[in-house]
């Protein structure tokens, strides 16, 4: 069977199944060196019936023998490095780049959030996103103006979380955090909800839950029937914008999110 050419950037990525074309918009993901959420992220992406709406390609920053500080945060979120990373993935032609790491993308505040995704576009020319600025547009597109934040970080990286929302006038009303060093993706489900339960404050109108290496797709739904508002995590609003942006429909655990974009078709069995 002939190979297809390499897609340019900007063109939706081909895979073929049994000689049936198959096509999905491309990704590309640029992640932290210590990231093991990948599989969550592609969760995320599923249809109503679990079939993947996005072709997710992942690439990492170089290694950093260093624990989950603002040391390590600036460390992974250099501009020029970041930029080339994505550049990496720039032969197969995605439509979108993200960089999916939370701290790294907040923790030289908006400015910082802002030059990443300049110079991820100028080394791939399609739109990008990162996940702290999915994360303040989806607080943004619920209307919120005040928040809750849940994250596994120590104090220092917390603190700063919290500053990136500040500049965007999204005022905090309460915090609680791990205090993780590394290994965040060990976490198990039911430590994440009580960490969230923990943040939550009546005078916060959303609870955000910072990490793309913090599991969340298990507890969302449960976490904000509890608590009886939104619940954004991490990598639920990385994919939410990407699905945003390209016109797919969000299936992905979180009522609030799913509300915000047209709901998905049911399609019908073959």
């Amino acid at each position: 069977m002939a190979l297809s050419p390499a897609p340019r950037p900007g063109e939706p990525a081909r895979s073929e199944i049994l000689g049936e074309s198959v096509r999905h918009p491309a990704v590309g993901m640029v992640v932290p060196y210590d990231m093991a959420l990948d599989r969550e992220l592609r969760r995320f992406s599923a249809d109503p019936a679990g079939a993947e709406q996005l072709d997710l390609l992942f690439t990492r920053t170089r290694f950093e023998p260093m624990k989950v500080t603002v040391r390590q945060a600036r460390a992974i979120s250099k501009p020029r490095a970041i930029a080339d990373c994505a550049r990496s993935i720039a032969e197969t032609g995605p439509e979108a780049t993200v960089y999916g790491c939370t701290s790294g993308s907040f923790i030289r505040g908006r400015a910082g959030e802002q030059a990443l995704r300049r110079a991820m576009r100028a080394a791939v020319p399609v739109p990008a996103f990162t996940t702290s600025g999915a994360l303040l547009d989806a607080v943004r597109a619920l209307g919120a103006e005040t928040i809750a934040t849940a994250t596994p970080y120590n104090d220092a990286i917390t603190a700063q979380f919290a500053a990136f929302f500040a500049e965007a006038d999204i005022h905090l009303m309460n915090n609680a955090n791990l205090g993780l060093s590394g290994r965040i993706w060990t976490v198990p489900p039911e430590r994440t909800y009580d960490l969230v339960r923990a943040a939550d404050s009546d005078r916060a109108d959303v609870v955000v839950v910072s990490c793309t290496n913090l599991p969340t797709y298990e507890v969302l739904d449960a976490l904000e029937h509890d608590l009886g508002k939104p619940v954004i995590s991490a990598n639920q609003a990385t994919i939410w914008q990407v699905m945003r942006h390209l016109d797919v429909p969000y299936a992905g655990p979180g009522a609030a999110l799913r509300a915000t974009l047209p709901a998905p078709q049911h399609q019908p069995a073959a």
